[in-house]
């Protein structure tokens, strides 16, 4: 007989985007439903934001061997392990006859044939854009029930036979009335907050950065590198920067919203499509100025802006920093909280997630 129970499979132990989601959707979790997250050893996490938080709202969790699809593991030499454990997290799936099997993100999609060989419901969240460098991970998303997309970019690309089966829902979340732009007496304040991987677009935006030559622009740089996949050298890049003293590295920092509340513009580099980043909707939610790579969920989350920019383009970010002034900030800005509202409130993802992923217990 199955229990009432969900398990939730996630890839990692920390604060960013996809961990913040989570944190999202369980909120909105039934009541009577027993929900287990399942977070991987493989990586060493040493904060483990993630477990203090879910253990803080009442939620058990399980540090176990879990096969993460990383790219390194693609190698011939670790796919024994990967297989590994594989198995073993089957036979915990099928041990534990849960319900619903949630994974989040398509890192976590290699336990989705286990969890349908359970006779669990099966959701995938999508959180990644699918290209010719991650298909190897379309086949195990065919065994999804359910597949929840970021953004429209997302479900986009992703085979006709699976598009039938996905529903596009935004992220959102709670988000304080922004306050008052600061002056612009000092010049104009810029913040960069995510991950230094590579594709990020740390690289392209310090080079551009470094061409501008604008004295009257400040860049605050917050982040870290990832604990795993290919990453930049933010702070040696600034370091051989001509410009060093218009530049602040912070580095990781539990109080985001702060550095967004001190800055004038909020941008996102991603020199790939990037599916719906999380720093992006809080630049709205704060109220600020968002300049931001045309390209994957960015479109939909910046819409019919003109401070979209060709990714990867050195010259054009160069261009669009030394377009910057005052007139065009306070514009951006002054429609970015009504935009939040629209489309990215949690009210409106807290009924979103209970339509298309918790419906699914039902089923």
């Amino acid at each position: 007989m199955k229990t009432n129970r969900c398990i939730v499979i996630h890839p990692s132990d920390e604060m960013y985007g996809a961990d913040r989601v989570l944190l999202e959707a369980l909120r909105t979790a039934p009541a009577d439903l027993d929900v287990e997250v399942w977070l991987p050893t493989d990586v060493e996490y040493p904060e483990r934001q993630l477990t203090r938080a879910l253990e803080d709202a009442g939620i058990q969790v399980r540090h176990l061997a879990l096969p993460i699809m990383r790219r390194a593991y693609l190698r011939p030499a670790r796919l024994p392990g990967l297989a590994w454990r594989t198995l073993i997290t089957s036979v915990r799936l099928l041990a534990a006859r849960p319900r619903l099997v949630y994974l989040n993100t398509a890192a976590a999609a290699l336990v989705a044939p286990a969890a349908r060989a359970s006779r669990a419901r099966v959701v995938l969240h999508l959180h990644e854009h699918i290209d010719e460098r991650s298909r190897a991970v379309v086949p195990f998303l065919r065994f999804a029930h359910r597949i929840i997309a970021v953004s429209r970019a997302v479900a986009d690309v992703l085979p006709t036979p699976l598009r039938a089966r996905t529903r596009v829902v935004n992220n959102g979340f709670s988000a304080q009335p922004p306050t008052e732009l600061p002056g612009f007496a000092g010049g104009i304040r810029l913040v960069v907050a995510s991950r230094w991987n590579a594709w990020k677009g740390h690289g392209v935006l310090l080079a551009a950065w470094n061409a501008a030559r604008r004295e009257d622009l400040h860049l605050t740089v917050l982040g870290d590198k990832p604990p795993s996949g290919e990453a930049v050298d933010v702070p040696a890049l600034v370091a051989a920067s001509p410009r060093p003293d218009t530049i602040t590295v912070v580095g990781p920092t539990a109080d985001v919203r702060a550095h967004l509340d001190a800055a004038h513009v909020v941008i996102v580099p991603s020199i790939l499509p990037d599916p719906l980043p999380t720093i992006a909707i809080e630049a709205l939610g704060a109220g600020r100025a968002l300049l931001a790579s045309d390209g994957g969920g960015l479109r939909e989350i910046a819409g019919d802006s003109p401070l979209l920019v060709a990714p990867g383009d050195v010259d054009a970010w160069t261009r669009a920093l030394e377009g910057l002034d005052e007139d065009t900030v306070r514009a951006a800005a002054s429609v970015s909280r009504g935009r939040f509202e629209q489309l990215f409130s949690r009210e409106t993802f807290d009924q979103r997630m209970r339509d298309e992923l918790w419906s699914e217990v039902a089923r």
